[in-house]
């Protein structure tokens, strides 16, 4: 019999700062989308097919893009918290490697860019 509890479950458990980092991630998204917010959510584009979810009674997914200076790939952060990189989402709304992960320092120059671009001031955890 196989014990479960030792086998890795992925690669979360492989990555030693993973959990770190993604704390790290959603406080810069939540201080982002509170901004964006009390703004009025500037902005934001709706998602290919997102109308039908609409049609059904579900929430429509919005987001905001913008292309950070040095990177080949686009970020993407969805009103509902979702954020990454725009090549991750095209296979899944879930990270499925440690590549698809945007580190955080990344996501933070994303994050004050978007608001930039938007008129929107700065909260203090993007200054």
């Amino acid at each position: 019999m196989v014990d479960v509890r030792k086998e890795e479950h992925g690669f979360a458990e492989a990555e030693p700062g993973f959990e770190a980092e993604r704390a790290e991630r959603a406080r810069l998204v939540d201080a982002f989308l509170a901004a964006m917010g009390e703004a009025g959510s500037p902005g934001t584009s709706r998602k290919l097919g997102s109308f039908m979810r609409q049609l059904t009674g579900q929430q429509e997914d919005r987001y905001w893009a913008t292309q950070v200076e040095g990177d080949e790939d686009g970020v993407l952060v969805f009103a509902d918290g979702r954020h990454g990189w725009e090549r991750s989402f095209r296979h899944s709304d879930r990270p499925m490697s440690p590549d698809d992960e945007i580190p955080p320092d990344r996501l933070a120059d994303a994050l004050r860019a978007i608001l930039d671009e938007n008129g929107v001031a700065r909260p203090s955890e993007l200054q």
